[in-house]
């Protein structure tokens, strides 16, 4: 009897117990849906990114070139104040003429008198009138060497500023009487023939 009457006290208990897990599982289920769609709409909290780096690189960059400008190294200022940029730019140029055998066009950058060869050239007419004889005296190994300069940093001391290996020519800026400058001239041409002065002399 007491058995029974136990069996029959749980029942209800049981029934009431299930009704409750089934109730906690539906509200578990719809706090969690909720939860998860509110969650789809939220945008992620990004970590706020420093900028100032970027910012400070586009300012700098942005800066007209004026109020930054290059300063010159005066690399040859030994031989020159003028500037190093000026110096390489115009044996670039040089270096340009000889390789095209540009006679004429060097004949107006020397500075005169200048001995080639052991014959002394006392202006222009008298280089380009020897220069016609040039071609096949020609030292390979003078446009060799100047053909491997890339007139960057070139040696220089008081003399001058030297253009291939074994200074094959010199620039220097050339002064008049009164001191004035005539600019960057070829003072000296050494090596660009392979014959005797003997074969050279046609004027």
């Amino acid at each position: 009897m007491k058995l029974k009457s136990i069996i029959i006290n749980v029942e209800p208990f049981l029934i009431v117990t299930t009704f409750m897990s089934k109730t906690v599982v539906i509200l578990f289920i719809l706090l969690l849906s909720v939860q998860i769609s509110g969650c789809s709409n939220k945008q992620p909290d990004l970590p706020v990114q420093d900028f100032s780096l970027i910012e400070e690189k586009t300012d700098h960059y942005s800066q007209p070139e004026e109020n930054n400008p290059i300063t010159d190294n005066n690399y040859y200022q030994a031989a020159t104040s003028i500037s190093s940029a000026d110096v390489e730019l115009y044996a670039a140029q040089v270096r340009q003429q000889f390789l095209m055998q540009d006679w004429s066009a060097i004949s107006s950058e020397i500075s005169y008198p200048i001995t080639i060869s052991d014959i002394t050239y006392e202006n222009s007419e008298d280089f380009l009138n020897a220069s016609n004889r040039f071609g096949s005296n020609l030292n390979e190994a003078f446009l060799t060497a100047i053909e491997n300069e890339d007139c960057v940093e070139m040696f220089c001391n008081y003399e001058g500023i030297m253009i291939g290996e074994s200074g094959q020519i010199w620039i220097s800026e050339v002064l008049n009487a009164d001191f004035s400058s005539q600019g960057l001239k070829i003072t000296a041409i050494n090596g660009l023939l392979n014959t005797n002065s003997d074969d050279i002399i046609a004027w």
